[in-house]
C-alpha cells in the first residue's frame, strides 16, 4: 500500500491474525469455470428451444399421449417421439415452415451443447483436475458436469476443513435466526455458486428412483478401488439418509435438498 495508515492497518491485522488468506485460482482453473458456464448456458439454450417447440404443438392441438408397454406416460425428446414427430403436417404452409425451423432450432442448440461438452471434458482431461473430476463420478448422482463445476469452483479441496464448510460455501446449509438460547432453521442460505447447487440439487434426484446397486464407473476408469469404494459407501449412506427422511414424512423436495447438502 502507498497510504501509510492503511499499511499500518494491515500489517497490525496480519500480526494479530485477523484476517483470512483467499485462494485465487489458476488460469487453468478460471478457463474450466468459463466452461461450466459455456456448457450450461448451451443447455438452457437447448432447453428453450425445446419448450418453443412444444408449446407451437399444443397450439396447434398436437398431443403426444399415451403409455408405454409398462404403462408409464411415454416421455418427450425419446426415439419414439421423433418419429412420432416425423409425422406431423401442419394444414398450412405457414405452419409447415414454422415447424420445420423450430425443429431446426432444437436440432443446433444440441449440437452446440454437444460440441461445447466436447471441449469441456478435452480441457478437464487435460488440466489440473482430471484425476478429482474421475474420482467425484464414482458417487451416485455426480455425472461429468456436476464433477467438473465441483471441482473447478472448490480448486483446492484442503481449503475446508469440513463436509459442513462445503454445504455452507455452496449455499446448501440452513439459514439460521439466534435470540438468546433459541436457534431457528430455516430454508437453504442460496449463497455461493448457483451453477454448483442447481447441479447438485438435479442430481440428488437421482436418488428417488435409485436402487441400492452400486454405481458402474466407465470402461477405462482410472479410479482407485479405495475411492471407488469410498463412493459406494457414501452413495448408500444417502439413500439410505433420504429413505428415513421420506419415512419421517418429510417432503420430497425438503429431502432432496438435505441429499444435495450431503451430497456436495
Amino acid at each position: 500500500k502507498n497510504d501509510r495508515n492503511d499499511a499500518a492497518r494491515m500489517a497490525k491485522a496480519i500480526l494479530s491474525h485477523d484476517v483470512t488468506p483467499v485462494w485465487v485460482p489458476s488460469p487453468e482453473i478460471e478457463g474450466l469455470r468459463d466452461l461450466a458456464a459455456a456448457h450450461d448456458a448451451a443447455t438452457a439454450r437447448l432447453a428453450a428451444a425445446k419448450q418453443r417447440l412444444l408449446a407451437f404443438l399444443a397450439r396447434r392441438g398436437y398431443a403426444y399421449g399415451g403409455t408405454t408397454p409398462a404403462g408409464n406416460p411415454r416421455k418427450y425428446w425419446t426415439y419414439g417421439f421423433l418419429r412420432w414427430l416425423d409425422g406431423i403436417r401442419p394444414a398450412d404452409d405457414g405452419g409447415i415452415r414454422a415447424l420445420a425451423a423450430l425443429r431446426n432450432e432444437v436440432e443446433a442448440a444440441d449440437e452446440t451443447r454437444e460440441a461445447v461438452l466436447a471441449e469441456y471434458r478435452a480441457a478437464v482431461a487435460a488440466g489440473p483436475l482430471s484425476a478429482e473430476v474421475e474420482a467425484l463420478q464414482s458417487i451416485k448422482g455426480c455425472g461429468f458436469v456436476l464433477a467438473a463445476a465441483f471441482a473447478s469452483e472448490v480448486g483446492d479441496f484442503s481449503r475446508f476443513r469440513s463436509g459442513r464448510q462445503v454445504t455452507a460455501y455452496f449455499g446448501l446449509a440452513p439459514k439460521q435466526r439466534s435470540s438468546a438460547d433459541s436457534v431457528r432453521l430455516g430454508g437453504i442460505s442460496g449463497a455461493g455458486n448457483a451453477l454448483v447447487r442447481r447441479l447438485a440439487v438435479e442430481g440428488s434426484w437421482r436418488y428417488a428412483q435409485a436402487g441400492h446397486q452400486p454405481k458402474l464407473m466407465p470402461k477405462g476408469s482410472g479410479v482407485p478401488l479405495e475411492i471407488r469404494m469410498h463412493g459406494r459407501k457414501g452413495s448408500e449412506r444417502l439413500l439410505r439418509r433420504r429413505e428415513e427422511m421420506l419415512e419421517r414424512g418429510m417432503p420430497q423436495a425438503k429431502a432432496n435438498a438435505a441429499t444435495a447438502a450431503e451430497l456436495v
